[in-house]
């Protein structure tokens, strides 16, 4: 077991209030007389980088805060010598956003149980926390799953956030034991619908009218490569492996969005651009196109 924090996630900001000289009506000329704004620099203490700029109503609550308190919650409610699990602390932006992933390997789905997949097949349970300092992200903790074999994540038509709450909130964010165990037990239901969507065959005709009217559909703006056109490239190539892998199911069709989510190849922030595409696969199987293939 190891919930450990990575170093580089251990450092405190500061609110510095920005000011202004006003400008002489008559000459043009500067006022050195000092005028304060309602606007705050947040800078790291280490290295004095700026991370955002906010009104005073922002709470700088530190990374490390967040993870320790959710690591408080998991220690509380699961017997951690029975459990093997791996944490992975990501800065990104120099410290404008972070990233938690707490993956939980001894409560892994064994998917050679279905259809004679191969040992390496396996789905674990990820507890993901998300939280910046430059006002993009509000601080949020979310269960989800991920594919070993190809670190796919396994997004969920009903895929919302456990917890959020924005930094100009009063109230902290909250993470209960409820949470912890309804994440688990979500877990092993995902099991159950991957082994359905393994049986239900499908056309490939159908599976272009889904992406077309889904995932590459010319209105949907993810990133300034992700015309329609772009789009449907990236998902052709990619059904063509999992179909190769999996044949004509539902489950191959699945595979193939939540690649397309998991690993974009973008020149914006790969970190903002798959959790957006995440929300579109999401929709995507909320739509009549999905629920039609999976009737």
């Amino acid at each position: 077991m190891s919930l450990a924090i990575s170093e580089d996630v251990k450092f405190d900001c500061v609110k510095q209030q920005l000011k202004y000289y006003p400008v002489d009506s008559e000459t043009g000329e500067d006022i050195p007389e000092d005028e304060y704004v309602n606007r705050y620099a947040i800078v790291r203490k280490d290295n004095g980088n700026l991370l955002g700029i906010h009104s005073g109503e922002y709470i700088v609550r530190p990374y490390y805060q967040l993870a320790e308190k959710v690591n408080e919650v998991i220690e509380q409610t699961l017997n951690l010598d029975k459990y093997k699990i791996e944490t992975i602390d990501r800065v990104h932006e120099n410290g404008k956003k972070y990233t938690r992933l707490i993956n939980f390997w001894s409560e892994g789905i064994n998917m050679d149980n279905f259809n004679n997949l191969s040992k390496e097949e396996k789905i674990i349970p990820q507890l993901r926390i998300y939280s910046s300092m430059d006002g993009r992200w509000g601080q949020q903790i979310m269960w989800s799953s991920v594919y070993v074999v190809c670190l796919n994540g396994m997004v969920r038509p009903n895929w919302t956030f456990t917890v959020y709450t924005k930094h100009n909130k009063k109230e902290d964010i909250s993470f209960t034991t409820e949470g912890v165990l309804d994440g688990l037990v979500a877990h092993k239901v995902l099991g159950e619908e991957l082994f359905k969507m393994m049986q239900k065959q499908i056309k490939v005709s159908d599976v272009k009218h889904l992406f077309k009217k889904t995932l590459a559909n010319k209105y949907t703006k993810l990133d300034i490569d992700d015309t329609s056109e772009n789009v449907m490239k990236d998902l052709n190539e990619l059904w063509t492996r999992y179909l190769a892998r999996y044949g004509l199911t539902l489950f191959a069709v699945y595979q193939t969005a939540t690649d397309w989510a998991s690993h974009p190849v973008t020149r914006g922030a790969i970190h903002n651009v798959s959790r957006k595409r995440e929300k579109e696969v999401a929709k995507m199987m909320n739509s009549p196109e999905w629920l039609g293939l999976a009737a």
